[in-house]
């Protein structure tokens, strides 16, 4: 169902990979981290969101990540990081640009509604992290789409807040996927959307669903990583995914069906009147004869 007079929310993703420097620490899953959550997001599931309201950061600075997320202001921001993380001995939660550690907090700004997710690790040694299953096939935003439309739609109905999510608990590294899909959080967020079904037709799937979800799919694959919402203020209630009902067409099953069935009258082949036609001239020429 469309709604009426729709108001189109502003809504900007800022999604950043930050792997470090070539060596030994280096995260080669945060690539297929940043192009799986960007999949995601114009997928179905995600939101539909168009290419333009996406913007992806590989290894920034801390000058040009504070400037770019300063102007980012929107009725809707969701920043993704993936790259290396650590926690403080009093605490503090960093992530690690290219040229400087900064706190978690540093991804916050104006925009009323925002939801930061982050692959990390939160000790101080830095394990590999951060990916995902093959996406649902995704097309670009070429026109009208009911899933987008509904997404707008929880965006403008939802109360200001704000949440920052880490892939593990305090003390614990974010592991990588042993078959190379990416990082085991990344990975199992988003395939939590596909795990989690709703019978409404757009069903709005809760980051706390997400991560209730993901952290039993980690836990039954004997991995001891827990992702968990370390900061919330407000009442932020933007879905994180959709739950998409599958429609399909009923069958026409009706037995009741009194019409009688329709006869099909059986034709003569065109043979059959040639020789009617030869018969009665044979029969014409007997009786002249006769009279002869």
């Amino acid at each position: 169902m469309r709604y009426s007079n729709q108001i189109e929310s502003i809504r900007k993703a800022l999604i950043i990979g930050s792997p470090g420097t070539e060596g030994a620490d280096y995260l080669y899953s945060a690539s297929t981290d940043v192009t799986n959550i960007t999949n995601h997001l114009l997928s179905s599931r995600g939101g539909k969101w168009k290419d333009n309201e996406i913007q992806v950061l590989w290894n920034p600075g801390i000058t040009e990540l504070a400037a770019i997320i300063e102007n980012t202001i929107a009725d809707y921001l969701f920043v993704y990081y993936a790259g290396h993380g650590y926690e403080t001995i009093i605490g503090e939660r960093k992530i690690c640009l290219c040229d400087a550690d900064v706190s978690d907090f540093f991804l916050l700004n104006d925009s009323p509604r925002q939801l930061i997710v982050i692959d990390a690790c939160r000790e101080k040694e830095y394990p590999a992290i951060s990916g995902i299953p093959e996406e649902e096939e995704w097309l670009p935003f070429d026109g009208y789409y009911p899933e987008r439309e509904a997404f707008d739609n929880y965006i403008l109905q939802s109360p200001v807040g704000k949440k920052i999510v880490h892939a593990t608990k305090s003390g614990f590294a974010s592991w990588e996927d042993k078959k190379g899909r990416g990082g085991v959080f990344t990975t199992n967020l988003i395939l939590s959307a596909r795990k989690i079904k709703c019978d409404s037709l757009y069903a709005p799937i809760s980051i706390e669903q997400s991560i209730g979800k993901a952290r039993k799919i980690i836990k039954q694959s004997g991995d001891e990583q827990e992702p968990e919402i370390v900061y919330a203020e407000g009442d932020l209630r933007v879905p994180f995914a959709m739950s998409i009902k599958e429609v399909t067409k009923p069958m026409n099953t009706n037995l009741n069906n009194t019409k009688s069935p329709r006869r099909i009258v059986r034709k003569e082949s065109s043979n059959s009147d040639l020789v009617k036609v030869g018969l009665a001239f044979l029969a014409i020429a007997i009786i002249a004869n006769s009279f002869d």
